[in-house]
């Protein structure tokens, strides 16, 4: 009798972790927002280093503004997600935990290049950490796409060591997209 007992339960809890894969997710509108924003930021700095008369470099003092903007937007959509989503599926508290991880790290990383005049390392991390962070979240939710995209996204971390600063920066918009943008799309129509 015990023994049914015990393997009802393992069936209940097995049952209850399937349900709870089958939650939708809105994880893949913070994918594309924030790949669109970062992609666009990077890009908009490449432009701006490479075409240093152009009417885009008069304002390379503001681009940061982008990023409260995103902030807001994000809050938003987060309050709205509260409203309608009756639970928290498993893979928005990964992105949630991951993602928070990444800007603290990226964030802590900058600050320290900043103050030790080491600039030129800045965006590959950023790179490597963004394809980190996509590569274990795509691990973790088995997302096969977001897996490649995260490995693309550290190689290319890996193979911008040595450009400048300019390059750097058209890279990185285009680590955005890999690693963000893409895998927030076929999120998005995947519906996880």
């Amino acid at each position: 009798m015990e023994r049914q007992e015990i393997a009802d339960s393992i069936n209940t809890i097995e049952q209850a972790i399937q349900e709870a894969r089958k939650v939708p997710s809105g994880a893949y509108f913070y994918d594309i927002l924030w790949g669109t924003i970062l992609a666009f930021y990077y890009l908009v700095n490449y432009f701006s280093l490479t075409n240093p008369d152009a009417l885009i470099s008069k304002f390379s003092h503001y681009y940061w503004v982008l990023f409260p903007i995103g902030g807001i937007i994000s809050g938003i959509r987060s309050k709205q997600d509260d409203i309608k989503e009756t639970a928290k599926s498993i893979a928005d508290k990964i992105y949630l935990f991951a993602y928070s991880g990444f800007a603290f790290a990226y964030i802590t990383i900058y600050l320290a290049a900043e103050f030790n005049g080491l600039n030129a390392i800045v965006i590959p991390v950023f790179c490597s950490l963004l394809g980190l962070t996509v590569f274990v979240t795509g691990g973790i939710i088995r997302e096969s796409l977001s897996i490649i995209m995260g490995l693309i996204g550290m190689i290319i971390g890996a193979y911008i060591l040595k450009m400048d600063i300019a390059h750097q920066c058209l890279f990185a918009s285009l680590a955005c997209v890999m690693t963000s943008i893409i895998p927030g799309i076929k999120l998005m129509f995947a519906r996880v």
